[in-house]
């Protein structure tokens, strides 16, 4: 296998795989199988506390970004009006509600710093998402991602059930959407049904779950902490997507299909396919994915969000 190019150099990658190293990870689990890398703990540093957490949240969370069950709460509450009452925010932790800050760069330094690390050892998209959760609830039913996940536990602990069940290379695109939804829909009794992994995160351990594998995540006790950190590599599809938008400086990709089914109309679909056709060479699509490579990292740098 070909590895990352810098990910068995990167102190801070190598660290959280601990105690694998990068290569044991990629031969071993990277989109083949989930871990769970016990910290040996002696050095580890919170990537954010509660209290951080808090403060951020009060003082320049975006609300549309947080997902909060205000709801819960009496008399009820937006979460806006929740993230701008830091007492009614503890009440909602301390009745053990979850909460997810999605898109969190810039929270802590080493959230960003992290997010920077595994973005430049995996060539990747990355986004860090905090969950902050109690023994009221779970912010979601078991479930999959489209994305590599690596979950860190910052505090408390967390009991994690993994499924064997893992659907094949779902991707985050509108034209999956319908049946990844199906999926999600009508495959989770049988996910359940299929336990593979249950095991409890304490502070400093590392989570891996590939794309597709169903899992869930609840609070045996107290109040737990984690940050997940998505990684989107490019696909094919974003690849070759990427080529096909940039014939759009072709006047007759501009183009209107011709009235009618006669011959003009057949005339202009073999234009497209030629214009197509040229474009898709391993040269082009070579420089896409440059291109692609180029914006992962200008998003993690800016703290963007993902898309």
């Amino acid at each position: 296998m070909q590895y990352p190019p810098t990910a068995v150099n990167h102190d801070r990658f190598e660290a959280l795989l601990a105690p694998l190293s990068a290569d044991e990870f990629f031969d071993r689990h990277w989109e083949r199988e989930p871990a769970h890398l016990v910290s040996a703990g002696a050095h580890f540093e919170a990537l954010v506390t509660h209290a951080e957490l808090v403060d951020a949240l009060v003082t320049r969370a975006d609300d549309r970004d947080v997902m909060a069950f205000g709801e819960h709460l009496t008399p009820r509450c937006t979460t806006r009006e929740l993230l701008d009452d830091r007492a009614r925010l503890e009440a909602y932790f301390t009745a053990g509600h979850p909460l997810v800050w999605n898109r969190a760069h810039g929270l802590t330094p080493l959230i960003d710093e992290t997010a920077r690390a595994l973005a430049d050892a995996l060539d990747a998209h990355v986004w860090p998402n905090v969950y902050a959760t109690g023994t009221a609830g779970t912010a979601f039913d078991a479930h999959f991602d489209c994305h590599e996940v690596f979950a860190v536990q910052c505090e408390g602990e967390k009991r994690w059930w993994v499924s064997s069940q893992r659907e094949n290379r779902p991707l985050d695109v509108a034209p999956l959407a319908p049946s990844i939804a199906w999926s999600l829909a009508n495959r989770r009794e049988r996910a359940l049904a299929r336990t593979a992994m249950e095991f409890t995160a304490a502070p400093g351990d590392v989570v891996y779950l590939p794309r597709g594998q169903w899992h869930n995540a609840s609070t045996p006790h107290g109040r737990s902490l984690h940050v997940t950190f998505g990684v989107e590599r490019a696909s094919g599809y974003a690849a070759m997507r990427a080529v096909l938008d940039a014939t759009l400086g072709e006047a007759v990709m501009r183009e209107y299909l011709p009235v009618g089914d006669g011959e003009a109309s057949r005339e202009m679909v073999r234009q497209w396919v030629e214009v197509a056709r040229s474009a898709l060479t391993v040269e082009r699509v070579e420089e896409a994915l440059a291109a692609l490579r180029a914006q992962h990292r200008a998003a993690v740098t800016r703290g963007g969000t993902r898309g």
